[in-house]
């Protein structure tokens, strides 16, 4: 899950939608070859590296010579980045707890007071308003926690992870899937636990439990 590129060929092979993207390494942002391989892109676009967590390295751009300097930056982390096309939508995530019958948690919706939900947005408590349970269509939410669930399973997960998606209005986008997301006060899963009416101590409990089961 941590290689985003190749999470992405997962998840869309088991037959999620995901954004339509495109990695530039850092051969060929030296050569210009970046320019091929972005140029069936629309903008404006999402530029992260390939492996990296807490949206390091992350930009925002256009089309232009922002994008450059948005690769540069990025492959600064590592030596792959991804360009992604902006989905337009309700940005939530979704927590997913469990081992063998692992259960989705109510979604949070995600809005930032920026332009992004960046590194700042999601430890400055000031930088984002997190609302859960979501305030999405019923038809909506069980269709993003059903996508949180196929995800997690096809990227075999256990215990827990964190699946952030778009809802185009009922249709849920993959974004990613965290498999170590945050545990603090401020974090997202605890917060949908506790909407689920899971105490922190006891959720913590539960993935001790859970981390200790056979496989």
């Amino acid at each position: 899950a941590m290689d985003k590129s190749m999470a992405k060929v997962v998840l869309a092979a088991a037959g999620l939608a995901v954004p339509r993207g495109a990695e530039v390494g850092r051969a060929a942002l030296a050569s210009g070859a970046w320019r091929a391989a972005v140029a069936g892109i629309r903008f404006p676009a999402i530029v992260k590296p390939v492996r990296q967590g807490s949206s390091i390295g992350l930009s925002v751009v256009g089309a232009g010579p922002g994008l450059e300097t948005a690769l540069a930056g990025a492959l600064a982390h590592d030596d792959r980045a991804l360009v992604e096309e902006r989905v337009a939508g309700t940005e939530v995530t979704c927590g997913v707890i469990g081992n063998d019958e692992p259960e989705a948690l109510p979604l949070v919706e995600i809005v930032p007071k920026g332009a992004v939900f960046d590194y700042r947005a999601k430890y400055d408590p000031s930088a984002s308003d997190e609302i859960c349970p979501a305030r999405v269509a019923p038809a909506a939410a069980r269709a993003a926690r059903d996508a949180a669930l196929r995800a997690h399973r096809a990227l075999g997960c256990r215990g827990l992870s964190r699946v952030d998606l778009i809802l185009v209005g009922d249709a849920p986008v993959v974004l990613e899937v965290n498999t170590m997301p945050g545990m603090t006060a401020n974090s997202l899963l605890p917060k949908a636990a506790r909407a689920a009416g899971i105490a922190f101590p006891d959720l913590v409990d539960r993935l001790v439990r859970w981390a200790l089961e056979a496989r």
